[in-house]
């Protein structure tokens, strides 16, 4: 029996006599089409907060007109049982009476704990369907939360596939929590807000009075983590990390996240919480080892395999070693192939020897992209990068620290920053910069010369 807003509306306001508010009466509506309170907020313009309070004191007001407990998430159930009911009287020729739902005393507590505690909270997780490789991936993060991690990170590049892997596997592990909760962070939430709308998740139809002070929140929900299963997966988490400074650091006014992660992982409990991120924040690295519940997995490129079947799903043309080249070019990213693919079944009619022909790499959106990660780099960085990519011997860095006017603490740090960032690869004191990433810096070079300069007296 499917009932519309209109009809649900009409129940509540003339046959209850109840005069909802013009944000009241929008709050409805959304959450009857199954909008979060987030949601909510961003399409209407206001305040988390402030939705979170008239949603409160709307269920409050229904909950006194129905005579029983109404929330977001059994008013449909209750409206539905209230047209029925009236129905059922009017069809017997009874005057009509509206009877609040009965609870089931008799129904054993287990099963009715069982009930209230499987909640799916995964509108925001994306679509799954195309997943190539990452077996390997898979089973290491399954075997980490079934060793009963409390925090694993999953970090890599943009397009990495960070998020895709993350899906998998919860889809996969989903039957052993009790709560299964996923936020993506793009509009870096306060954490505060962050807390409470998860903490409104767990406590579903109860009526909490959650604290205002970010310790009360963090502790509050840490007892649910110890007391029940939780599956707590936080996408993007870089959008609450600084921009243009160290790899890791936390923005202003987000600093509260670097404490409920602490805590996650320190405390005693049952449950994962799992970021995905392009950094790894700051203060993870000294608590994570293969012995104990905190890890870390450094997501890289795709396999050539698994790479050359992203090239055939958009059916372009190749030799083997052309598909090498073209996958090796792209470091095996997701992301960067599939911009590739769109160009060369466009351009070159999906002949990819004639793409390589052109010897460019880095146009459209995968510029975009590249461009996106350096300009969040700090000046230090960036003169950094721009030096690496125009000195092929990369050991005159460590003596020539003097030019490029750093000390040897700002050159450690930049280095240590930007392997954070996947922007170099580090080994035995070898530096070495992505194709597209180098051909990025030679391109800005050319075209970004006052720039440069500038950098060189900014530092």
């Amino acid at each position: 029996m499917n009932i519309s807003v209109e009809r649900a509306l009409e129940i509540v306001e003339q046959q209850f006599k109840l005069d909802l508010t013009e944000v009241q009466e929008m709050v409805f509506r959304q959450t009857w089409e199954g909008r979060s309170y987030q949601e909510i907020a961003k399409n209407s313009g206001y305040q988390f907060s402030y939705i979170r309070d008239i949603g409160y004191r709307l269920w409050q007001l229904l909950s006194t007109a129905f005579e029983q407990k109404v929330t977001k998430n059994n008013i449909q159930r209750i409206l539905k049982h209230y047209i029925l009911s009236t129905e059922a009287a009017q069809i017997n020729g009874s005057k009509s009476v509206y009877l609040p739902e009965k609870i089931q005393d008799n129904m054993p507590s287990s099963y009715q704990t069982k009930i209230t505690l499987q909640s799916k909270d995964r509108k925001e997780a994306l679509d799954i369907s195309a997943f190539f490789d990452r077996e390997t991936e898979v089973a290491t993060l399954k075997q980490w939360i079934s060793e009963r991690c409390r925090l694993i990170t999953i970090l890599g590049l943009q397009g990495v596939g960070k998020t895709t892997l993350a899906a998998i596997v919860t889809e996969q592990v989903q039957q052993e929590f009790q709560y299964l909760i996923w936020r993506s962070l793009p509009n870096a939430l306060s954490v505060n807000d962050l807390l409470t709308e998860i903490m409104l998740s767990l406590c579903q139809d109860q009526e909490v009075n959650l604290p205002k002070s970010l310790d009360g929140l963090i502790s509050c929900l840490m007892q649910y983590l110890h007391k029940y299963r939780c599956l707590l997966v936080l996408d993007s988490y870089e959008s609450v990390l600084q921009k243009k400074g160290r790899a890791g650091h936390y923005s202003y006014d987000y600093e509260g996240y670097g404490q409920f992660l602490q805590r996650v992982a320190v405390e005693r409990h049952q449950s994962c919480v799992i970021i995905v991120t392009q950094e790894k924040p700051i203060g993870i690295a000294a608590i994570e080892s293969d012995y104990l519940p905190v890890r870390s997995l450094h997501l890289k490129g795709l396999s050539q395999e698994a790479a050359k079947q992203i090239l055939k799903a958009k059916n372009l043309i190749f030799t083997e070693a052309e598909g090498s080249e073209l996958v090796n070019s792209y470091s095996g990213n997701p992301l960067l192939l599939s911009f590739a693919a769109v160009s060369i079944q466009s351009l070159f009619g999906g002949d990819v020897s004639r793409f390589l022909l052109q010897k460019t790499f880095v146009f459209g959106g995968i510029w975009d992209v590249i461009e996106q990660q350096f300009n969040c780099l700090s000046v230090v960085e960036k003169l950094l990068m721009y030096w690496l990519s125009t000195n092929d011997d990369w050991t005159l860095l460590w003596t020539c620290q003097d030019s490029l006017q750093f000390s040897p603490r700002e050159l450690l740090e930049a280095l240590q920053s930007l392997q954070q960032r996947a922007l170099i690869d580090i080994d035995s004191f070898c530096f070495t910069q992505p194709v597209v990433t180098k051909e990025y810096m030679a391109e800005s070079i050319k075209h970004r010369k006052r720039e440069t300069i500038a950098l060189v007296k900014a530092s």
